[in-house]
């Protein structure tokens, strides 16, 4: 990945991920902490304390509940194809 994200990017990213997911159990989905860990690692700087928020403990993760369509898989897929420039 050539462009690292901005603060205001990871931000807006969560924001809109975190305003689309369906169910309260999507929070400690892997699709979504999935997400979170990719943004934090492609940002320009720390954006933890952007993330701390909507991050859960590894033992209160859970897989794909099978949600259709899953907002937070769909919004990592289409962040996989922007960074990719599919």
């Amino acid at each position: 990945m050539e462009h690292k994200l901005t603060r205001d990017e990871v931000a807006d990213r969560v924001s809109e991920a975190a305003a689309a997911l369906p169910r309260e159990e999507c929070r400690t989905c892997d699709c979504f902490q999935g997400f979170l860990t990719q943004l934090e690692l492609d940002a320009e700087t720390d954006v933890s304390d952007i993330t701390v928020r909507w991050k859960t403990d590894r033992d209160q993760m859970h897989g794909c509940l099978g949600c259709d369509p899953c907002p937070p898989g769909s919004a990592f897929a289409k962040y996989q194809k922007e960074t990719r420039g599919d």
